[in-house]
């Protein structure tokens, strides 16, 4: 694996998946300590949505030029991320349905 084969905007699109999977695992696990966590979520979902959208013209723009090694880190670091929005999906229903004992 030569240092030509990588190019930093793929280092910084797993550096960008990476950040995002860290802050819904935060938004996760603390809840409760957010002010507004449905806005909260709105957000990090649509920061998922634009930098999926980002990763899949980065791909298209380096075509053979991107190695399958690089390529995989990527694919790997997204469905990682994928992986972590059920966990708000559950965070959303256990809210929901606190709110509905509380009416």
């Amino acid at each position: 694996m030569s240092a030509e084969n990588f190019d930093e905007e793929g280092l910084l699109k797993d550096i960008q998946v990476s950040e995002l999977a860290l802050k819904i695992t935060k938004l996760s696990f603390k809840w409760n300590n957010y002010s507004d966590p449905i806005k909260e979520a709105h957000v990090l979902m649509s920061n998922v949505r634009k930098l999926s959208l980002e990763i899949s013209e980065y791909e298209h723009r380096m075509g053979s030029k991107l190695n399958e090694y690089q390529r995989n880190i990527i694919y790997d670091s997204m469905e990682d991320l994928g992986k972590l929005i059920p966990s708000l999906k559950n965070k959303i229903k256990h809210y929901e349905s606190l709110e509905n004992i509380a009416d």
